[in-house]
């Protein structure tokens, strides 16, 4: 994954993890959501932006696929990429990487950006200077190779 977006590190927390003693289901999802809030302030929808502007990002779709079991203390990083992004919403494709480099998981998401101005949550097209920061990192990361499971449909067959 290229480097337009900074690895994020994270260290396996005591309570993220489970009763058969490794991180459980939901800390992964933690983890990467952490990971794309950190997104959100590399492209502008910071805190300061979220606050002055009551607007976020909801996640529409999340799917996580778990490739090795993570324990307490254990180093990570997040690698982020943008697969696609239009007016309102971003395709991102994440890889949870050891401190050895494997990957550990990975999770792809569907986010939209949404105004909460009135109190009811709408869609709203993404401020200029975000958009303008999405669009270069999908071009930047468009020739990268797209890992075979994001096209596989998730069951049994």
């Amino acid at each position: 994954m290229t480097p337009d977006i900074p690895l994020r590190s994270f260290r396996v927390l005591p309570d993220w993890v489970d009763y058969n003693g490794h991180m459980g289901d939901y800390a992964y999802g933690i983890v990467f959501s952490q990971a794309v809030t950190a997104l959100m302030d590399e492209i502008g929808l910071d805190e300061s932006y979220r606050a002055e502007n009551e607007a976020t990002l909801y996640t529409l779709e999340m799917r996580i696929g778990y490739q090795r079991e993570c324990h307490e203390g254990d180093a990570l990083s997040l690698a982020t990429r943008v697969l696609a992004v239009d007016a309102k919403r971003m395709h991102l494709y994440q890889e949870m990487l050891g401190s050895d480099g494997s990957r550990l998981a990975w999770c792809e998401q569907v986010l939209l950006h949404v105004a909460r101005k009135g109190g009811t949550p709408r869609a709203a097209p993404f401020p200029p200077a975000a958009a303008s920061r999405l669009g270069a990192l999908e071009t930047a990361q468009r020739d990268e190779a797209r890992p075979a499971w994001l096209d596989r449909r998730t069951g049994l067959g």
